[in-house]
């Protein structure tokens, strides 16, 4: 039996889905192994990954509070939740060499900056942010491919490849 659930960009979905997937989980573990039916999820650990600084839920049509609404934190599930925050960025560690590393450190930081809300000016509900050059993709001759060349510079050499 299952004990550990992950669901990744957790945060994007709608608080309806976590609560179905709570009150199924309940209903199969109570009837076919005799789980506690008032633990959330039958008594299993659900990890939630995601950013609360990146896009909620999307409600088509939906108000600023419908969107509110919609979130896991609005859920009757919430205050079962333990919050952990991830202090490493592992992407970073795992630079393929020091300059790689230095210029990944500087994009992160810059979008740290924009998440915390310290880049921006943000007093009438909206932003602009100035991005600097050294992550602009440069531009070929049709965004699509200039996107494509600068996010996988070597696909062609190794696209047959299995690793």
């Amino acid at each position: 039996m299952t004990k550990l659930i992950i669901w990744d960009e957790a945060l994007v979905t709608n608080k309806f889905c976590y609560e179905a997937l709570d009150r199924t989980m309940r209903d199969i573990l109570r009837h076919s192994y005799g789980c506690d039916g008032m633990k959330p999820f039958g008594g299993n650990t659900i990890v939630f990954g995601g950013d609360f600084r990146q896009i909620l839920p999307v409600i088509p049509k939906g108000s600023r509070q419908d969107i509110v609404q919609a979130t896991l934190n609005s859920s009757f599930i919430w205050p079962f939740c333990k919050i952990l925050k991830l202090t490493k960025n592992m992407r970073v560690r795992s630079g393929s060499n020091d300059l790689n590393s230095a210029y990944i450190q500087r994009f992160i930081d810059w979008i740290l900056k924009i998440g915390n809300e310290v880049l921006g000016d943000n007093e009438d509900g909206e932003s602009y942010i100035d991005i600097p050059e050294e992550f602009l993709v440069p531009w070929i001759s049709d965004p699509v491919t200039s996107i494509v060349q600068s996010t996988y510079p070597d696909f062609l050499a190794h696209f047959t490849s299995p690793s």
